[in-house]
């Protein structure tokens, strides 16, 4: 029929061309006829536009959702696929234009872009009168990561607990502990982010890190001058244990002798007399042994003894002959001093021990034990490292040393015990995230030195007070067990700001795989620890801010980020020796009786410096990203967190897609042109 009225219309204007007589009104007709067509046909094509246009919207749409579902599960498959179509369908209306038969079908490549190609048929409206029924339209899509410079610092929990696995039934480091799982989930994060660089010349990623439990650690912060070691106090008061040596003993000196004197007899004598003279024999009769005199000790003591020198005959008495006699005298002086011997052990606090030979992070002298007998020259209590100073000097005996080299964890500075931390109070030294240390003791850090401090146990609270012996021990508590050197829960060593390459997404740097490989489990978990570090370490007008803005004219503009995993709640514990000292004893933080746990008093007090130093860190513009590993999100962790920017992984799996879809958000999901 259509090809009729084609052949019709072109009879019509072949007869019209050759028969210009009275054929205005046919000539009017065909260019109605012929307008009409051109109208059409510009209809369609706007409407074919239309249709393409929405087709592209949606296409871009559906692969953009689909790349980001990829980032949260980690794979592209059936339910990846299904949201990708879902958002496809959302934002194509088919109606307008009476579209059918549409597709979209999407696909990730190695590159982990998302890729999607979307075809559909329009019916033509007007153009269909000149044979022209449907066009099919087809566009294609496709949705990339591309990342931007950014700035991460991981705060990671390395308490004990990290060593098992996420059920926390089996131990230890094996390969199902969390925190093998978690070096892997770094290491993923780590090729999703630098498999969204794009540019790769202008982009800079780096990364930083703080692993906590008890404390922290900043060796390699002192040992490559990033932080003075004026910054760490170079005397310090530590809960120890004290020898007493204060039994005086008498220890006499070496003797001395002037040596032999001649003593010439005051008249002239027999040749029998004056050997006897020598002796000591004559003219009293006494002699013949040495003579001892002075003392009582500690009073010098003298020994005199007597040797025939001479004797020259000088003439004669009757019949005997007689001369001059002479003999020698010896004095020898033995003097004596007043050493000092054990007696017994204080258990206290002590001020003002010097470790200043600890920051040169080398081995230094430490007392373990002692002799029977052993002396000192003073009398008093004295501490491990003035006792092993005193070795090898005069009047020293018995001191058995050993030599320790500090690990590079600290206490924290000088702070309030006060449990409101909003607002910050005056003195809280550990929430200055900024401010460097000055002469003022208060606002320096010391070294943790887990020789120095002794466990005494919790029996009462005037344990804090008193000084407590061996025999205390013993009578009070039935226990000299209780007494023992801390032990040391010293995790890791943070790490600066390190740029990160990018250029092979799917190796990982070997200095990432090797410090990933530094982190062990050990400790308890004070949160508010890593979240003060992180703020202190990333800083932009802190003490470390020449690492943080460097390169600022060549990267002006950095996003920055903190990701706080944790597999377990607050939970500071009194007894044990952490950053803020042995807190039964100390109480920087709480009064001594407060509770330990994660449903303790004292849990309260951290909490508020956690949340204090979470505030801070959002003040200086980083974005806050928390994860509980196995361990359900607190109400503290939720608050921590930028804009419920707070996830759950219940194993290890999880926590991988966990790391990968927080790198995903860090990234920005673009449209691959």
């Amino acid at each position: 029929m259509k090809s009729q009225t084609v052949q019709a219309m072109r009879a019509c204007g072949a007869r019209l061309w050759r028969d210009t007589a009275g054929n205005a009104l046919a000539i009017a007709a065909s260019t109605i006829f012929l307008l009409i067509a051109l109208t059409g046909s510009g209809t369609d094509l706007t409407r074919s536009y239309m249709t393409r246009t929405a087709l592209q919207n949606a296409c871009d749409s559906g692969v953009l959702a689909g790349r980001k579902a990829m980032s949260k599960s980690g794979s592209y498959s059936t339910a990846e696929t299904a949201k990708a179509k879902k958002m496809f369908n959302f934002n194509f209306n088919p109606l307008p234009t009476e579209a059918n038969n549409t597709t979209f079908v999407t696909s990730a490549d190695t590159q982990g872009a998302v890729n999607g190609v979307a075809t559909t048929q329009m019916p033509m409206v007007v153009m269909g009168l000149f044979g022209f029924q449907t066009v099919t339209l087809s566009v294609s899509c496709s949705a990339e990561l591309q990342m931007a410079s950014a700035d991460v610092m991981f705060v990671l929990d390395t308490t004990g607990s990290m060593a098992y696995d996420v059920t926390n039934t089996t131990c230890c480091n094996r390969s199902d502990s969390k925190i093998v799982g978690l070096r892997s989930a770094v290491s993923s994060f780590y090729k999703t982010v630098a498999g969204a660089v794009t540019d790769k010349t202008n982009t800079r990623i780096r990364f930083a890190f703080v692993p906590y439990s008890s404390t922290v650690n900043i060796k390699t912060l002192v040992s490559s001058g990033a932080m003075p070691t004026s910054y760490l106090a170079s005397s310090a008061d530590f809960q120890t244990r004290l020898a007493n040596f204060s039994t005086p003993v008498t220890v006499s000196n070496s003797p001395t002798s002037p040596g032999p004197v001649t003593e010439t007899y005051a008249s002239a004598i027999s040749s029998a007399n004056c050997t006897n003279y020598g002796k000591n024999t004559y003219p009293s009769g006494s002699g013949g042994t040495p003579i001892n005199g002075g003392g009582p000790s500690p009073a010098a003591t003298t020994v005199t003894t007597y040797a025939w020198l001479s004797w020259v005959q000088t003439g004669t008495s009757g019949k005997t002959a007689i001369g001059t006699c002479k003999r020698t005298k010896t004095v020898t002086t033995t003097t004596y001093k007043t050493l000092y011997n054990f007696t017994n052990w204080s258990y206290t606090k002590k001020s003002s021990i010097d470790v200043s030979a600890f920051k040169g992070l080398g081995a230094v002298s430490l007392f373990t034990s002692f002799n029977a007998g052993a002396t000192v020259p003073t009398s008093g209590p004295k501490d491990r490292v003035e006792l092993a100073k005193l070795v090898g000097q005069t009047d020293v005996s018995g001191l058995n040393t050993s030599s320790y080299t500090w690990n590079g964890c600290i206490e924290e500075r000088a702070t309030v015990q006060q449990l409101s931390m909003s607002p910050v109070p005056s003195g809280a030294y550990d929430l200055d995230l900024d401010s460097a240390p000055t002469s003022d003791p208060k606002t320096q850090w010391k070294m943790y030195l887990e020789p120095l401090e002794w466990y005494r146990g919790t029996g009462t609270s005037t344990w804090t007070t008193w000084d407590v012996t061996d025999s205390d021990l013993t009578t009070k508590y039935n226990s000299a067990s209780y007494t023992s050197p801390q032990a040391a829960y010293c995790p890791a060593p943070m790490a600066q700001y390190t740029t990160v390459d990018v250029s092979d997404p799917a190796t990982v740097p070997s200095w990432l795989t090797t410090y990933l490989n530094s982190l062990s489990a050990s400790g308890a978990t004070y949160h508010d620890l890593g979240m003060i570090w992180g703020g202190r370490l990333g800083s932009p007008n802190g003490i470390f801010a020449s690492n943080v803005n460097a390169d600022a004219t060549k990267f002006p503009s950095v996003s920055r980020h903190v990701i706080f995993m944790t597999d377990g709640t607050m939970e500071p514990t009194s007894t044990i020796y952490n950053a803020y000292g042995t807190e039964w004893y100390d109480n920087r933080i709480a009064p001594y009786n407060a509770t330990s746990g994660s449903t303790g008093t004292l849990a309260t007090y951290h909490n508020n410096r956690f949340l204090a130093a979470c505030d801070k860190l959002k003040a200086m513009g980083y974005t806050i990203w928390v994860i509980g590993f196995g361990q359900s999100l607190t109400t503290p962790m939720q608050t921590c967190s930028t804009a419920n920017r707070a996830y759950y992984a219940s194993n290890t799996t999880e926590l991988t897609n966990t790391f990968k879809y927080i790198a995903g958000q860090v990234a920005d999901l673009r449209i691959k042109k």
